[in-house]
């Protein structure tokens, strides 16, 4: 029975669109994992952890956001961390806006855990001396 398994997996091998999405989807997961250990080795953090705060910036450790990921502490204006309930299956998130005080402004999501509530609720104390804004809502 396992015989006839891995004998259509090396049919399915022969095939040059399958083995093409097999290795772009590889590169692609390589390439997220390089980005997060990239922005982890600077700031410090947990590799888990979607953020981290240290050395005066905020250091975003979510691959998906394609811009600069170090924000000085200084240059924010304001932080609001949304809830999102879980729908169906999906899972609760969080949704983190920061405004820069340029007026840019940077957003993305990451998943709620045990340790994910410890780092927003400690978002206030983490921020206190720089006069950032912190909003922190519940759907």
């Amino acid at each position: 029975m396992i015989g006839y398994f891995f004998i259509g997996i090396k049919l399915m091998m022969k095939s040059s669109v399958l083995t093409f999405a097999i290795y772009f989807i590889s590169f692609l997961l390589l390439l997220i994992l390089w980005r997060r250990y990239v922005i982890v080795r600077q700031s410090g953090g947990n590799f888990f952890a979607p953020f981290h705060i240290a050395k005066g910036r905020f250091y975003i450790h979510n691959a998906y956001v394609f811009r600069k990921r170090i924000i000085p502490l200084n240059n924010i204006k304001k932080i609001e961390v949304h809830f999102i309930p879980s729908v169906k299956l999906n899972g609760a998130r969080y949704f983190l806006t920061i405004e820069q005080k340029s007026g840019k402004a940077l957003a993305f999501f990451f998943s709620k855990s045990k340790e994910n509530d410890q780092l927003v609720n400690n978002l206030k104390n983490e921020t206190k001396k720089y006069n950032i804004k912190i909003r922190i809502l519940e759907s």
